[in-house]
């Protein structure tokens, strides 16, 4: 009995080391999705059956890249007999535009089924000249996912020989062998209109708003010639049209500054901000952009009820004080991607003076950073 117990243990560590080993150089992502260290253990997952072939869980339109003139909808294994078992490619992130896999999957090597549909991107004589998931429309690590290679069988052993094979007969004359047909792609459809890669995205950013005042006044006291800066919050919506033009709406605001008069008095008034830009960017990196921001805004200022205006006394009563006015902003900004549809960001936004009454209010500036979240 003692045996027989030794011998199902040791059966048991032999199974698990062998699942160890069969499992120790493969990763997965939130979805299910799978990748291995090199591609060589990829292969061999999915010759003997046991990969996870690589399911896109978003859904984005197809993005033309120049050179492109249609898109059509393909499976893997049309791009060439090499794809017959599917492909084994390395994980890479954001770039042109368009997502890649998951942070966890980069730099390791996925398994796609040979049905899979893509994205066949053709130029204007017909030709495919890039591939890209189609649900999604995620990239590849190059214009077509590395196919799995299949290992050659080895060759059988010959058969032993008992006795000196008799004279071979005259060899017949060589026929030569007709050529094997190329792969052919499958032929060119006519191209359904293309989306142009929109997508929307919102954000928030936290940080710093600058803003200054003058107030001319027959009394002396009274005259006001100052700036302040307190904590500020802005959010907003945009869309990205292409990989260089977007636009955006936001709305900024944040606590009330003060404009100390010649008498020491402080007059306390808010900044309201609503306004509407386009951006004009380009990727840095894989993950990395930055942009440049120009648009319009209605920037209001306003005391608290309760609060004296700049030409009343402080002693004269409540008076209430708001007035707006239509400024042309600009701006700067960068982006970060944490995750697939998560990044860091940052603004840098000015309001540009226009001439006012009495008081007269001048340029306002505006630093922030935060989060952007990518639909």
């Amino acid at each position: 009995m003692k045996i027989k117990s030794s011998a199902f243990v040791l059966t048991a560590l032999g199974a698990a080391a062998l699942s160890f080993s069969a499992h120790a150089g493969m990763v997965t992502d939130s979805h299910g999705n799978v990748g291995y260290d090199t591609a060589a253990e990829c292969d061999r997952a999915v010759q003997s059956g046991t990969a996870r072939f690589y399911e896109p869980s978003t859904n984005m339109a197809p993005l033309r890249r120049r050179g492109e003139t249609s898109v059509r909808t393909a499976r893997l294994s049309d791009l060439g007999p090499q794809y017959a078992t599917g492909a084994c490619d390395m994980g890479v992130g954001r770039g042109d535009g368009r997502n890649g896999v998951a942070r966890v999957l980069q730099g390791k090597y996925v398994p796609y089924s040979p049905d899979m549909p893509i994205n066949l991107y053709m130029n204007a004589q017909g030709e495919a000249v890039r591939a890209s998931m189609a649900r999604c429309d995620n990239r590849f690590s190059d214009v077509k996912p590395r196919a799995v290679i299949v290992a050659a069988a080895p060759a059988p052993a010959p058969a032993p020989v008992a006795m000196p094979a008799p004279a071979p007969a005259p060899a017949p004359a060589p026929v030569a062998a007709a050529p094997a047909p190329m792969a052919v792609m499958p032929p060119p459809v006519a191209p359904a209109p293309v989306a142009q890669g929109m997508r929307p995205y919102a954000f928030g950013t936290i940080g710093m708003v600058n803003d200054s005042a003058t107030y001319a006044s027959g009394i002396p006291g009274l005259n006001v010639d100052d700036n302040d800066r307190k904590v500020g919050a802005q959010i907003g919506a945009g869309v990205q049209f292409n990989d260089l033009v977007g636009a955006e709406v936001f709305y900024q605001g944040g606590k009330f500054l003060s404009y100390a008069a010649a008498n020491g008095y402080d007059n306390a008034y808010g900044t309201r901000i609503f306004g509407a830009r386009a951006t004009i960017g380009r990727n840095v990196s894989d993950k990395a952009r930055v942009f440049a921001k120009v648009g319009l805004a209605r920037v209001n200022h306003h005391n608290s009820s309760g609060n004296t205006t700049f030409w009343t006394q402080p002693a004269a009563g409540t008076v209430d004080y708001s007035v707006s006015q239509t400024r042309p902003t600009v701006g700067i900004g960068a982006t970060f991607d944490l995750t697939d549809r998560l990044a860091l960001r940052a603004d840098f936004d000015h309001y540009q003076k226009r001439g006012s009454d009495n008081p007269k209010w001048r340029n306002s500036n505006y630093f922030g950073v935060g989060l952007q979240f990518n639909f």
